[in-house]
């Protein structure tokens, strides 16, 4: 039997607002333990973690054409960076060069990852110099007449009591940050750290689990499939199926925080067009999404019959949602679980 995976992750939006995934992050100095979390001392005003100008991590668009069944390179003739708002006063681009007033914090440049080359933005100077709240990062630009944005959160907050958090980061490969599996990345390595306000936790406790027809099921090594070693999870192209979903349990004074991760693996001969309704994975007040999935052949782009399909759907922390189906994800719904993952399989 014949068996892929898609998972299509959903946010709501009120007017106004752009929240669509698709960025990568690579840390210049390959760093595993560090966040995009910026926290702040609120006394001095000057950063605790993630120090930038010590830890610059580089930006990337990876926006998925589910026609081709892959990530597509965007066209850099009229792309744009921005921070907090796409207006013209947030711009971090004139003329195609970074501002002047942003010179000491972003660095125009590129990243290569699965073969190809992307536009990337640098994060080398500390946001906390500037702003004491969180901000989004966007990237605009074009494929074949199609326009989109890619948005990226870096949260901003006081250095203030226990805030814990479960950070994962990705490796692969081909040097990369990219959680996808190809023909030139055909590892690819997560490590999850626990964090209390951006500084890791010592002597926390382990567990990773994948998420299969959705039950959370504990991960050990098998060999040419995954290697597990207490926080780093490896996977080969083997270990995956499609898109999967997998998660990180971090155990530490009695109490349980939950890091997730995503891996797709593009080496299969079929991939999924979901056939999603609305054309971004932002829905806004008053919209309701449904899908109508297909399988391709990867090889001719030839359309593959006789396949069923079934969904599953988590939260952000990827726990089972049950009380959605496929015919009930209207925006209330999705935004009273903060997002949803909507995972797509096909068999045959």
């Amino acid at each position: 039997m014949n068996s892929i995976s898609a998972i299509d992750n959903l946010y709501t939006f009120d007017d106004g607002d752009t929240l669509t995934p698709g960025m990568g992050i690579v840390w210049v100095n390959g760093e595993t333990n560090v966040g995009l979390e910026q926290y702040y001392n609120p006394s001095t005003g000057k950063v605790v973690g993630t120090d930038f100008t010590k830890h610059p991590a580089l930006m990337y668009p990876r926006p998925y054409s589910t026609k081709r069944g892959d990530i597509i390179v965007p066209e850099t003739a009229g792309q744009q960076w921005y921070i907090g708002n796409i207006t013209e006063e947030g711009g971090i681009l004139q003329n195609g060069k970074v501002k002047d007033i942003w010179k000491n914090y972003f660095e125009l440049t590129t990243v290569d990852s699965n073969g190809k080359t992307f536009p990337a933005l640098k994060i080398k100077g500390n946001l906390t110099d500037k702003y004491k709240s969180d901000k989004h990062i966007y990237y605009k630009s074009s494929y074949n007449g199609l326009n989109f944005v890619c948005d990226q959160l870096i949260p901003i907050q006081a250095s203030a009591g226990d805030s814990f958090k479960v950070l994962v980061t990705c490796t692969g490969a081909d040097g990369s940050g990219d959680n996808v599996l190809s023909n030139d990345n055909d590892w690819i390595q997560y490590t999850a750290n626990l964090q209390r306000s951006g500084l890791n936790v010592d002597g926390a406790q382990y567990q990773w689990q994948r998420n299969e027809n959705g039950t959370w099921k504990n991960m050990t090594t098998i060999a040419s499939i995954q290697e597990v070693n207490g926080n780093v999870l490896k996977l080969y192209n083997a270990g995956v199926e499609g898109s999967e979903l997998f998660r990180c349990l971090a155990n530490y004074n009695n109490q349980t925080y939950i890091g997730t991760a995503e891996a797709t693996d593009i080496h299969d001969p079929f991939y999924i067009d979901i056939g999603r309704s609305i054309p971004s994975q932002s829905v806004n007040v008053g919209q309701t999404v449904t899908y109508n999935p297909k399988v391709y052949e990867r090889a001719t782009g030839k359309l593959s019959e006789g396949w069923t399909f079934d969904f599953t759907f988590t939260d952000n922390d990827g726990n089972e949602i049950t009380d959605l189906t496929e015919k009930t994800l209207t925006y209330d719904n999705i935004d009273k679980h903060k997002g949803v993952a909507v995972r797509i399989h096909a068999k045959r």
